[in-house]
């Protein structure tokens, strides 16, 4: 006969769960809770028997019955934080879980996942004080370093996150995430072949790590190993389909080695996801595809709400007056970079009077001829690598900086997160990144009026500065190579005429394509000179020439050289023929720059009309087409002209230092005053607006 009496029903509900007969206790235990709802232990163990059986929502509830019970121990809170965790609400588990601590005082497991929840906030600050409290408790938990070195890694502090992840692998060599998240943070201070002994540490554990490979092929892909970092992709698709961004790296894994084969049937369904919200591409990886404005704008605003959620708004009181406004450049490519290449003349050409510069240089330490240079150009210049992002916005709000430049967007190396957390009343999203970043911490983006047209203004998040002529900077100061080895020596033919196109290979595609291998066939003996990937570029695009009826043997593959030699080499060349998607950047203001013409077709997109911009502010409009039609017939009557295709060339050489395209001081004059334009709407205590810069 079954007792009345509660509290000896407990002992026996008690009883039947340690001896694992979980009906029999539930039962006894859902009798006193129907009779007595004042017993917290109860309730405590309905909540295990239901968390063992997996019923996680009645799991809670019991165990929130228990903890409102003034009799109720610290451990109800301990578990109840850890169902709140694997629920997804981390804030409600900090509560418990602080709660537990105030009952109990401090011990390991509660201090640990403590930590664990505020890392899940994106607090890690706070997570790392959590954990360091935990270590005191247990100094010897694998786990704990391994968490430890995620909420230091976030914190940008790497050489301190990987003596954390070396401690825990240590303590257990089989820990396969610490293998992994040592491997990215060795990536973030420029120590790849480390980081990737790393990740293959991680997968020798696990084959189907889904987030050792891909990161691993994210650093495949930095290094040019596209198709190594194009496998691992495939296998992260296969045991993890739902990781984040998938669809768009594969995308652009297969667009960098030239795969075409159902190309731009991936892009239909990738394309109705990001316009639907979802994480299915990073904006970059769209960038060389038919995107619209629209679908660019989707994704930047779908990455950028997920890699960079919006902090606090900061008060910056009133603009300075009676000083020098402060410009701040933000970078990690101040290198032997495109970036610099193009910037380097703007930052020496400065009014020291108006503007007081600043330079943070955020990629892995290093030091080359051009990082000598911008170091020089600066007043004020500062290696911050490896200083977190809220570190970096509070050195420049120290430094009362008015304006911050974002000379990333969200292109390799980005630290968006900077941005993020305010490090300037106002903020700029200029040159490498030809899209809008769709968030609401980035004010303007300089552009002009050929890149950005009155109808395409929707599709971006910021305030345009149209500049005069083109947004884009360039180095009248560029020197090109006096020694020009022969045609021969380069692989081209002694005669004949040579198409050239020195994009990135993965900017290629078919429908392009198709265009140069017609016009190969209606212009006997020419060739197609192009800038050499790899091996596996190369054996694809001969193969896609053969497809069309053209000898391989016509496209000729330019190796990587220095600048100099690389600028020289553009006389062997006829005509530059542009991609149309993602077109010519700094890859055409280089051709101009050699004397060498450019033929472009103008997009829909930012990336599709530089060259446009530039043709224009170079003095030859007439070599920017509208249509695929008109691109062609132009390139083949140009091939056919030489007496007007070497006019162009005199006409660029001619005008070379006086065309407004590389007029170094005079564009920087014009950036100076998209700055003061930008600093007296603030100054007046006006929002952000569009501005025009007049000529």
């Amino acid at each position: 006969m079954t007792s009345s009496d509660p509290r000896q029903q407990l002992a026996s509900a008690e009883s039947a769960f340690r001896s694992g007969q979980l009906e029999q206790a539930e039962r006894i235990l859902l009798d006193i809770v129907r009779r007595d709802a004042r017993l917290p232990r109860a309730f405590e163990l309905l909540g295990y028997i239901n968390g063992n059986r997996g019923r996680m929502q009645a799991c809670e509830d019991f165990l929130r019955q228990a903890a409102a019970l003034p009799d109720c121990g610290p451990e109800v809170l301990f578990y109840l934080g850890r169902v709140q965790l694997q629920a997804g609400r981390a804030a409600e588990a900090v509560e418990s879980l602080e709660a537990c601590l105030r009952r109990a005082g401090e011990f390991f497991e509660v201090l640990h996942e403590l930590g664990v929840a505020c890392m899940a906030l994106d607090q890690p600050e706070r997570a790392l004080q959590s954990f360091q409290r935990a270590e005191r408790k247990n100094p010897r938990s694998a786990e704990l370093h391994a968490n430890m070195g995620s909420s230091l890694a976030a914190l940008k502090r790497y050489a301190e996150a990987i003596r954390s992840y070396e401690r825990a692998l240590q303590l257990d060599p089989r820990l396969g995430r610490a293998w992994t998240d040592r491997g990215w943070t060795l990536e973030k201070i420029g120590r790849r072949p480390e980081a990737l002994r790393s990740f293959e540490r991680a997968l020798a554990i696990d084959p189907e790590d889904a987030k050792a490979r891909m990161n691993r092929a994210m650093i495949l892909t930095a290094m040019r190993r596209h198709a190594e970092a194009l496998a691992d992709c495939e296998v992260v698709a296969r045991v993890a389909p739902d990781t984040d961004y998938i669809g768009g790296y594969l995308l652009h894994l297969r667009m960098h080695l030239c795969r075409w084969d159902g190309l731009f049937s991936m892009l239909g369904p990738l394309l109705a996801r990001v316009d639907a919200g979802e994480k299915a591409a990073v904006p970059f990886t769209l960038m060389a595809t038919p995107a619209t404005s629209a679908s660019l704008l989707a994704a930047a605003r779908t990455f950028a709400a997920d890699d960079c959620p919006v902090r606090p708004v900061r008060d910056f009181g009133p603009a300075a007056t009676g000083r020098r406004i402060r410009v701040a450049y933000l970078s990690a490519d101040f290198r032997s970079h495109a970036t610099s290449q193009l910037m380097a003349g703007v930052f020496e050409c400065h009014d020291r009077e108006r503007f007081e510069c600043f330079g943070y240089w955020f990629g892995a330490a290093a030091r080359d001829e051009m990082t000598e240079r911008v170091a020089a150009a600066f007043e004020h210049y500062a290696h911050v690598g490896e200083r977190s992002d809220s570190e970096i916005a509070g050195m420049l709000r120290d430094a009362g900086i008015d304006i911050a430049i974002d000379l990333h967007g969200f292109t390799q190396g980005y630290r968006a997160g900077i941005f993020a957390d305010r490090a300037a009343p106002i903020q700029v999203n200029y040159l490498a990144f030809p899209g809008s970043m769709g968030c609401d911490f980035i004010d303007y983006i300089v552009a002009d009026a050929v890149v950005i047209p009155p109808a395409n203004r929707e599709f971006f998040s910021e305030k345009i500065v149209l500049m005069p002529h083109s947004y884009q900077a360039n180095d009248n100061t560029k020197a090109i190579a006096e020694s020009l080895p022969s045609r021969e020596s380069m692989g081209l033919p002694a005669e004949g005429f040579v198409f050239a196109c020195f994009n990135n290979n993965y900017k290629i595609t078919p429908d392009v394509f198709d265009v140069w291998m017609r016009l190969l066939a209606r212009v006997p003996g020419s060739v197609l000179w192009l800038l050499k990937d790899s091996d596996a570029v190369r054996a694809a695009l001969e193969s896609e020439a053969g497809v069309r009826g053209i000898d391989p043997a016509r496209i000729v593959w330019a190796g990587r050289v220095g600048m100099a030699e690389h600028l020289a080499r553009h006389a062997h060349a006829d005509l530059f023929i542009d991609t149309f998607h993602y077109g010519a950047h700094t890859t055409a203001s280089d051709s101009l720059w050699s004397g060498l013409p450019v033929l472009t077709r103008a997009g829909a997109t930012f990336p599709s009309r530089v060259a446009a911009s530039l043709l224009h502010a170079a003095g030859l409009p007439e070599l920017v087409t509208d249509s695929i039609e008109d691109y062609e017939a132009l390139a083949l009557e140009l091939a056919r002209s030489p007496e007007r295709l070497a006019a162009l060339r005199q006409r660029l050489r001619d005008t070379r230092l006086q065309v407004p395209l590389f007029d170094t001081p005079r564009f920087t004059r014009y950036l100076e005053s998209a700055f003061e334009a930008m600093h007296e709407r603030r100054r007046r205590g006006l929002a952000p607006d569009h501005i025009r810069i007049e000529a």
